[in-house]
C-alpha cells in the first residue's frame, strides 16, 4: 500500500479522479432528475387514462349488460378480463357500499392506494353503484406491450448511463494528461537545472499557470548562469589580485636573498608599496564582510542628513580641486533626518563620491545633492566622468567587478566599495541605485528611511 502512495499523490492521478467524480456526479445528476421528470409524467399519464379507462369500462359495462349486482360467474369473467385488458384494479360495490360485487385488489393481494379513483356507475338514469380502479404497479402484471416498453426503457437507459461514465473515464483521463505534460515538462527541465545544467530550453506552451512557471525558471536559469560566471570571475580576480602582489614580492626577495639585487632603499620602497597593496585587498575584504553583518552592530541615532553630506563635500573639495574638478553641493532646504549609523553612512557615501573624482578627468564636475520626501531621504551623487557600459552597469555592486580593469588597477582598486557601500545600505534598510551611460557619466541614488522631524533639542 505504501507504494502507491505516490501515485495517489500525483497531480495527474489526483486530476483524473476530480474530473471523474465531478462528471459522474453529473451524469447521476441529471439521470436523477430525468428519471424524477419521467416518473412524475407517467404519473401524470396514468392519472389521464385512469380517468379516461374509468368511463371505458363503465361504457363497456353497461353494453355487456351489467346494471348492478349481484354478478354472475360469466360476468366475473368479463369484467376480469376487461380489467386485465386495461391493465388496472378494479373494485365494484353497491350504491350503498354495503356489498362488494367484484373486486381484484383482493384477489391480487393489493390493498387500495391514494392513487385509486372512484367513479360512481349509472345505469338506467340512476346511481346502481361505485367503480374504484388504479393502475397495477408490479410490471408482471401490466400489459405485455406496456411491461416490454419499459424493460426497452430500463435497458437503454442503462446502456446509455454506462457509455456516458466511459466516457467521462476517457475524457478525465486526457485531460488529466494533457493538463500534467507540461507540468512534468518543466519538473524534468527544473531536474536538469537542479543537476548543473544551463543550457535547458523549456517549455513555454500549456495553460498560462505553467507558462508563467516556466518563465519563472527560465529566467532564474538565466540569474544562476550569471552568478556562475561571476563567482567564476570572482575567484579568477581574487586569485589575480592575491597572486600579483605575492609573485613580486616573492620575486624580489629571492633576488635580494641570492644576491642579485642588493637591499637598495628604492627596492624596499617597491616591495613596501606591495605589501600595502596586499594589506588593502585584506582589509576591504574584511571591511565588507563587516558590512554585510553591519545591521548587526549599527550604532543608529537620528541624523540630519544635509549636515552629513556637506561634511562628505567638505572633505572631498581638496581633492577635487586638486584635479581642478567643480565639486557642487545641493542640499535640501527642508530638514531632511534618518535613523542611521552616520560613520557607516558617511562611509557609503564618501565611497561613492571618491569614485565620481576618480573617473571623472579634469575639468569635470561632480554633484552631491540632498533630498527629502515623506518617507525617505536621496542623497544622489552624479558625474560627468567615464561612465559605465549598459552590459557592465547590472554587476558594478558585485565583489571584486571592474568595468575598467586597467584603470582601476591604476587608481589603487579592487572592486570593493561599492559592494561595501551597496551592504551599508541594505543594513539601513535603504537601497543604492545607478544609471550611467558610457562617456557620458554615473549618477548614484542613495535612499534611506526618513524620519519626520528631529528630537526636541536634539544636536546634530
Amino acid at each position: 500500500m505504501r507504494k502507491l502512495f505516490p501515485t495517489f499523490r500525483k497531480m495527474s492521478f489526483i486530476l483524473f479522479c476530480s474530473f471523474l467524480i465531478y462528471s459522474i456526479g453529473i451524469v447521476f445528476l441529471i439521470s436523477f432528475v430525468n428519471n424524477t421528470n419521467w416518473q412524475n409524467l407517467f404519473m401524470r399519464f396514468q392519472s389521464m387514462q385512469i380517468d379516461k379507462n374509468s368511463y371505458l369500462v363503465m361504457d363497456d359495462m353497461r353494453g355487456y349488460g351489467i346494471i348492478s349486482g349481484p354478478l354472475t360467474n360469466e360476468q366475473r369473467l368479463w369484467l376480469q378480463r376487461r380489467s386485465a385488458l386495461y391493465g388496472i384494479l378494479l373494485r365494484f360495490e353497491s350504491a350503498d357500499r354495503k356489498e362488494v360485487w367484484f373486486d381484484t385488489y383482493v384477489k391480487a393481494n393489493i390493498p387500495v392506494s391514494s392513487k385509486s379513483i372512484e367513479s360512481p356507475y349509472t345505469a338506467n338514469g340512476k346511481v346502481q353503484g361505485y367503480l374504484r380502479m388504479e393502475y397495477i404497479l408490479s410490471s408482471s402484471e401490466l400489459e405485455p406491450a406496456y411491461a416490454e416498453f419499459m424493460k426497452s426503457i430500463s435497458f437503454r437507459s442503462k446502456l446509455l448511463l454506462i457509455g456516458v461514465v466511459a466516457a467521462s473515464v476517457l475524457l478525465s483521463f486526457f485531460i488529466a494528461r494533457g493538463l500534467t505534460k507540461r507540468l512534468n515538462d518543466v519538473y524534468r527541465m527544473a531536474n536538469e537545472i537542479g543537476k548543473g545544467k544551463r543550457d535547458v530550453s523549456l517549455p513555454l506552451k500549456g495553460p498560462e499557470e505553467v507558462r508563467r512557471l516556466a518563465v519563472t525558471l527560465h529566467e532564474m536559469t538565466k540569474e544562476l548562469k550569471k552568478q556562475e560566471d561571476w563567482r567564476h570571475a570572482l575567484m579568477e580576480d581574487l586569485t589575480h589580485e592575491l597572486r600579483t602582489p605575492l609573485t613580486t614580492l616573492l620575486t624580489q626577495i629571492e633576488a635580494i636573498v641570492d644576491g642579485v639585487y642588493d637591499p637598495e632603499p628604492h627596492r624596499l620602497q617597491d616591495i613596501y608599496d606591495e605589501l600595502i597593496r596586499l594589506s588593502r585587498l585584506v582589509n576591504d575584504l574584511e571591511r565588507l564582510s563587516e558590512a554585510e553583518s553591519a545591521r548587526f552592530s549599527l550604532y543608529v541615532r537620528r541624523t540630519n542628513m544635509v549636515e552629513l553630506a556637506r561634511t562628505v563635500y567638505s572633505n572631498f573639495l581638496p581633492l577635487a580641486r586638486s584635479k581642478r574638478i567643480k565639486l557642487i553641493f545641493e542640499p535640501a532646504y527642508v530638514p531632511c533626518y534618518a535613523e542611521v549609523d552616520k560613520d557607516k553612512i558617511v562611509q557609503v557615501l564618501s565611497n561613492i563620491v571618491s569614485n565620481a573624482i576618480k573617473y571623472t578627468s579634469e575639468g569635470g564636475k561632480v554633484l552631491i545633492a540632498v533630498s527629502w520626501s515623506v518617507d525617505r531621504t536621496l542623497i544622489v551623487v552624479e558625474d560627468n566622468g567615464i561612465g559605465v557600459s549598459e552590459q557592465d552597469l547590472p554587476y558594478i555592486f558585485n565583489r571584486l567587478y571592474r568595468a575598467d580593469k586597467s584603470r582601476s588597477r591604476f587608481s589603487g582598486g579592487v572592486g570593493l566599495g561599492l559592494s561595501i557601500a551597496k551592504a551599508l545600505a541594505e543594513a539601513h534598510n535603504g537601497t543604492i541605485e545607478a544609471t550611467s551611460e558610457l562617456g557620458v557619466g554615473s549618477r548614484f541614488t542613495i535612499m534611506l528611511p526618513s524620519t519626520f522631524a528631529p528630537y526636541m533639542g536634539e544636536q546634530t
